[in-house]
């Protein structure tokens, strides 16, 4: 029975750190992010905004993700730019920024600046608050 307790507590153990680690990486990836602006040539700068990254195979995308974003643009409006973007065709920016599955989004400061990336489904709420954290 000790030995039962042992192993799932070494299980535990291992899955906290392999979560703090990629928690961690995404942290690095965000922060290398800030000195450059992936999204220069597809989102206009001066105010916040919303990247949706889907494709068009993705069910989540069309269920979950579009309506969410827009119940966004309709609490928000004018204040923010909202951009849907093909992971498929803009390949080396899913890259660069380390997407591992669609939806994806990614959270703009008025810059242009990466400041959140939401891999999977993330609701109006969550992206509403990133965006008035900025």
């Amino acid at each position: 029975m000790l030995e039962r307790l042992l192993i799932l507590a070494l299980v535990g153990a291992i899955v906290v750190a392999v979560w703090a680690l990629l928690r961690e990486r995404q942290r690095r990836r965000l922060s290398a992010l800030a000195a450059t602006s992936p999204f220069a040539d597809l989102v206009p700068t001066g105010r916040a905004a919303v990247v949706a990254l889907t494709l068009p195979t993705c069910v989540e995308c069309r269920a979950r993700q579009a309506p969410a974003i827009e119940r966004l643009r309709a609490s928000l409006g004018a204040s923010i730019h909202i951009v849907t973007l093909s992971a498929e065709t803009h390949a080396d920016l899913v890259t660069q920024l380390g997407v591992l599955t669609v939806p994806s989004t990614v959270v703009l400061d008025p810059a242009g600046t990466v400041c959140f990336l939401n891999q999977g489904f993330a609701d109006e709420t969550r992206l509403a608050q990133q965006v008035a954290a900025l």
